[in-house]
């Protein structure tokens, strides 16, 4: 049986906006125009990401650019890298968050895509290291889903962990136990109980910017020994 999420795809022009398209052609110029440090590739999380404090305070000194588009699919996201968003850029680390909008599959086919995306990024950025994050859960109250994208996380540890995973990968695990207490999320960390507000980001990505500015002063470190960590 074919895996849907291993399939690069275009998403169609379902309200006949362009807004997709239009977001990966901005995405297209910024890789021609920068050269950033870091690259941020994902979905409705990571899009929003950009909005926050957060941003703008741990990651944007590092030079990094956020190619998250809200809403999209595993199988989106593997079609925009291969129509060229990474073609012109040579970032040392990239971080991966995307597949809580493949609702309808399986945990397997969920991630086997995020793994499938993961060895894509590789093959274009060979010397690039990759923060793999998994996935959050949506929704107010413990449901389906939840089961779900646990599931996809457990099998992404496994994989990445497992002796047939490539190297340079970093697994990030969130504390789900402070998350989704007595078994629902809050509004002060999902503020729509899919996107993060600046206290969930602070939660969710803080541990992303500490390894993220490890990877950093370790390639650095190669060059002029430069520290990359915040000053007080």
């Amino acid at each position: 049986m074919s895996n849907p999420c291993t399939e690069p795809v275009k998403p169609d022009d379902f309200w006949g906006d362009n807004l997709w398209m239009s977001q990966h052609e901005r995405h297209l110029l910024l890789a021609k125009e920068s050269e950033p440090d870091v690259i941020f590739i994902g979905d409705t999380v990571i899009s929003f990401l950009s909005q926050t404090r957060t941003w703008s305070e741990l990651f944007e000194p590092l030079h990094c650019l956020n190619f998250g588009i809200g809403f999209e699919k595993i199988q989106n996201t593997l079609w925009r890298i291969q129509d060229g968003i990474l073609d012109n850029i040579k970032p040392r680390v990239v971080v991966i968050m995307v597949g809580s909008n493949n609702t309808g599959d399986s945990p397997e086919h969920i991630a086997d895509g995020i793994l499938e995306l993961t060895k894509l990024v590789q093959t274009k950025l060979p010397n690039a290291y990759i923060v793999l994050q998994e996935l959050l859960p949506r929704g107010h109250r413990r449901n389906p889903l939840w089961e779900k994208f646990f599931a996809v996380n457990a099998l992404l540890k496994a994989a990445v962990s497992g002796s047939g995973c490539k190297s340079r990968i970093e697994f990030i695990q969130n504390d789900m136990g402070e998350l989704t207490a007595n078994d629902t999320l809050s509004a002060s960390d999902f503020f729509d109980f899919l996107r993060l507000s600046e206290s969930g980001a602070r939660k969710v990505f803080g541990p992303v910017s500490d390894i993220i500015v490890q990877l950093l002063n370790e390639t650095e470190d190669k060059h002029d020994g430069k520290d990359l960590s915040p000053t007080e």
